[in-house]
């Protein structure tokens, strides 16, 4: 079996579905007309929806409660706000070409498995089999916790890199959006490796199982690659 095929992925919502579908099918049909409002539709749903997913599933899955559930979500927060300044600033004036980009980086996104839309990136081959062992060790009750920092870790690297540094590399910036994008990008990251460093490690053993039983479930292969 072929690793470099692992993805991280989630079931879209169908609001997010129909807004991801409504713009990939939209823009491309009709090249020469603004589908700004149908990007900023797409691209409040899909943030709001990511992280759900990234924090809040955890968090509901395991029950957590304490301070390392106030820490995790108090890093969603951070995001969140960093994520929708963004959007506010740099989606408004996209041009015709951009939207066209962005229409192309959320296909690559997209991935079906049956008549399920998910949202999707790849994991290199090393991580994904690094992944698939650690989270079945902790599952089997042999936790490394080293192991599982390193595998969250690189799996919120790999949402931020597919999520937001894909998108904006659809855009033309000027300086000081530029600047901009970077310090946002600081400050997620920030809080994404405290939200890993910190809460995962403060969760009680059981809590932390259901952690990584959420995310094993999110290790999918594709038929399409």
């Amino acid at each position: 079996m072929d690793d470099s095929t692992l993805h991280i992925a989630f079931e879209a919502s169908l609001p997010l579905q129909q807004s991801i579908e409504e713009f990939i099918d939209g823009v491309p049909a009709q090249p020469g007309r603004c589908h700004l409002e149908e990007l900023d539709a797409l691209v409040v749903c899909f943030v709001d929806e990511v992280l759900s997913v990234f924090f809040k599933g955890p968090l509901q899955a395991a029950e957590a409660k304490g301070t390392s559930a106030r820490l995790i979500l108090g890093a969603m927060r951070v995001i969140n706000r960093s994520a929708n300044s963004l959007i506010g600033r740099l989606m408004k004036n996209t041009t015709l070409d951009e939207q066209l980009a962005l229409a192309r980086y959320f296909q690559n996104l997209r991935r079906y498995q049956g008549s399920k839309l998910y949202v999707a990136y790849p994991l290199s081959p090393a991580m994904a089999e690094k992944a698939s062992l650690v989270f079945q060790a902790s599952l089997l009750g042999e936790e490394d916790m080293g192991g599982l920092l390193v595998v969250m870790q690189a799996i919120n690297d790999g949402a931020i890199t597919h999520f937001m540094d894909n998108s904006v590399a659809c855009l033309t910036l000027g300086r000081v959006n530029r600047a901009l994008v970077s310090a946002a990008r600081v400050t997620i990251c920030k809080a994404t490796a405290s939200a890993t460093q910190k809460g995962v490690p403060g969760m009680e053993a059981n809590a932390r199982t259901a952690v990584v039983r959420y995310f094993d479930q999110m290790l999918i292969r594709f038929d399409d690659g």
